[in-house]
């Protein structure tokens, strides 16, 4: 069982810049250093190195998606790795989540990855919202611009470094 931050993926295929951005204020929160591994790595290759054990590890590109040679997805691998995820999804403006979100997380509880819970990478952040839909969400990093940025990231890095006080 793998031990130390989790992995960050994307519910879906999402925006490079607005993961990038949104992640990388994440590992300055939790002061430490931020990989990132496409998708099209083998996961076996990555995940024998346990490269989140000192830092956080963005997954870039679909988890879901099998590889070209047909081996299992991310997804499985980190399953198979017992590696905790944090599912990272965008929000359209308005606040509302797309059914991606949901989808992932389901398919995470079937495959029986480790899903720490769901972040809201910005648009508007509604809570009664939220808690109706039934997902684990641990937070939202607004847009960079947002005057509550910091103080949500800081929230979310937070809750994350007492999941694991190394």
């Amino acid at each position: 069982m793998s031990t130390g931050f989790p992995l960050l993926v994307g519910a879906g295929p999402l925006p490079e810049l607005k993961m990038r951005q949104a992640c990388e204020a994440l590992a300055r929160a939790c002061r430490c250093p931020l990989s990132t591994v496409a998708s099209g790595a083998s996961p076996a290759e990555i995940l024998q190195t346990n490269p989140a054990a000192t830092g956080l590890v963005r997954l870039s590109g679909d988890a879901a998606r099998t590889s070209a040679k047909g081996d299992a997805s991310w997804l499985q691998a980190l399953a198979d790795w017992r590696q905790p995820v944090l599912l990272l999804t965008s929000a359209e403006p308005d606040g509302a989540i797309p059914g991606a979100a949901a989808a992932y997380a389901a398919l995470c509880r079937e495959l029986q990855v480790p899903l720490l819970g769901l972040v809201q990478l910005q648009g508007r952040w509604n809570g009664p919202a939220r808690r109706r839909d039934g997902l684990s969400w641990l937070g939202w990093i607004p847009d960079e611009k947002h005057p509550d940025q910091a103080e949500c990231v800081d929230a979310l890095a937070l809750r994350l470094q007492l999941r694991n006080p190394a």
